[in-house]
């Protein structure tokens, strides 16, 4: 009985952490519609911290070829490389907003929509469903939200510029 009571105020403490971030989310994507805050300052921090959320996938794959005997030291060199662009993003957030607060929000913004943007990207790549009409439905639907996800956080970027521009990247104009 106490094991379920246990296990039951976890899941509670689990499901009002996650209320709190979608609430602090929802918060920095509409201070930053408002530019109250700095979301993302150019593209170029766009790209750090979608490369934060790469790098594990990325050195995993690359220390795997050197270290697949001694698996810990992959594990921290990756937490190591990790920890050393949360600081340097962390840094860049705070300069931008000069406030704890709000760079805290958008510190939590930026790290949630791209955690979100790259684990339905893969998705969408490589469903893990069983039959081919499955696979179809999710791509659908990961497609759909994708495509609302983009113009968002494209929407957030302050500064225009940067060597991950779009336009500079995928010329759109004739």
């Amino acid at each position: 009985m106490e094991e379920n009571a246990h296990a039951w105020s976890g899941y509670i403490f689990n499901v009002y952490s996650l209320i709190v971030l979608i609430i602090i989310v929802i918060a920095g994507i509409f201070l930053g519609f408002k530019k109250k805050i700095t979301v993302f300052r150019d593209y170029n921090d766009l790209g750090l911290v979608f490369l934060i959320v790469m790098t594990p996938y990325i050195l995993m794959y690359l220390l795997s070829f050197f270290f697949a005997d001694r698996i810990s030291i992959a594990y921290t060199f990756v937490v190591v490389v990790g920890l050393i662009l949360f600081v340097w993003i962390a840094i860049r957030t705070y300069q931008d907003n000069n406030n704890i607060l709000f760079a805290l929000i958008a510190l939590t913004t930026k790290i949630s929509l791209s955690i979100l943007f790259i684990i339905n990207l893969f998705c969408f790549v490589s469903p893990e469903e069983k039959t081919a009409e499955k696979r179809r439905s999710v791509r659908y639907a990961l497609l759909a939200f994708l495509l609302l996800l983009t113009p968002l956080i494209l929407a957030l970027v302050k500064n225009k510029e940067g060597i991950f521009n779009p336009n500079r990247t995928l010329p759109l104009q004739g």
